[in-house]
């Protein structure tokens, strides 16, 4: 059994006991194989000495019980590393960032707990995916939008902290930037909860970002300073129409003219969405734009 540095195979089987009391043994993840799944599938040190790995994983359902899982842990001195669905496998997915740390893992905690139409906002926690949020939308039929990036599986509160970004206009693609409160609970396994949610029974946690006393939400951001519990988003409402557009330019030192007409329109907010710029090279062999192309090059004709 691989230990935490500094701590005994014997306090450290202590503590999987007591892990086991707050969460049942079936969530406390300790066998060589089972722990193996927290490693990162892509890491360029795997199999070497400096490969970082977990020696245990444990999956809370509740606050209270990640309260007791850190008396626990600070007792024992042993390191925590918190993540929400594990699944962000550029960043090393759930691999803890210093070895031997326990995978707190938040999977379980995966209620949405409110979605308003009526003020476009969700109040999740941290094992809600999008994919998760979505089919609530649609279940419910509201007229909302949610903004995903590229790995839909992953966690809405794991990118934003994380400071992912999307597709949709401004500030909803921004996913740090579209949340409104979080609750987190600190290393002492206190509660805190950001802006309108310091104010006991306020209705307005999710609608104003700012409350009582400076703004914290910063600190919690790609940070180990508490693990964030709960957290808003603001969602956009669904627009009555919308439209993707393509814009080809000619030649390649055409593109520093176009980014400085794109970056004045950005500016200005004329146009607020989110641009991609390709080279043909990489577009889809099927694609209308590459076989245009192609007939081009042929001596033949594209018609526009």
């Amino acid at each position: 059994m691989r230990t935490p540095s500094g701590v005994s195979e014997a306090d450290f089987a202590k503590a999987l006991q007591q892990f086991a009391g707050v969460v049942g043994s079936q969530w406390v993840i300790s066998g060589d194989e089972d722990v193996a799944t927290y490693k990162d599938a892509y890491s360029p040190l795997s199999g070497e000495p400096e490969e970082r790995f977990a020696s245990a994983a444990v999956a809370p359902d509740t606050v209270e019980q990640i309260q007791k899982i850190l008396a626990i842990a600070n007792q024992f001195k042993i390191p925590l590393y918190t993540v929400s669905t594990g699944r962000n496998l550029a960043y090393g997915g759930s691999a803890p960032v210093y070895s031997g740390s326990v995978v707190l893992d938040l999977k379980r905690m995966n209620r949405i707990l409110e979605v308003s139409e009526e003020y476009a906002y969700a109040l999740v926690e941290p094992g809600v995916s999008y994919f998760d949020l979505y089919r609530h939308i649609r279940e419910k039929g509201l007229k909302l939008w949610i903004d995903v990036p590229d790995p839909g599986w992953g966690s809405l509160i794991g990118n934003a902290v994380d400071h992912g970004a999307g597709r949709t206009p401004l500030p909803y693609r921004d996913h740090f930037d579209a949340h409104c409160g979080m609750e987190v609970v600190l290393a002492n396994g206190q509660v805190v909860r950001t802006g309108m949610g310091a104010i006991p029974r306020s209705q307005l946690w999710q609608q104003t970002k700012y409350g009582p006393g400076p703004l914290l939400d910063g600190i919690f951001s790609q940070s180990n300073f508490g693990i964030v519990t709960k957290m808003g988003f603001w969602l956009m409402p669904e627009p009555e129409a919308s439209m993707i557009g393509r814009i080809r330019v000619p030649h390649h030192d055409d593109i520093i003219p176009f980014v400085r007409v794109l970056s004045k329109l950005m500016y200005s907010n004329i146009v607020n969405c989110n641009f991609t710029i390709q080279s043909p090279v990489f577009l889809s062999a099927s694609s209308p734009e590459k076989e245009q192309l192609l007939a081009k090059s042929d001596g033949g004709s594209a018609q526009e």
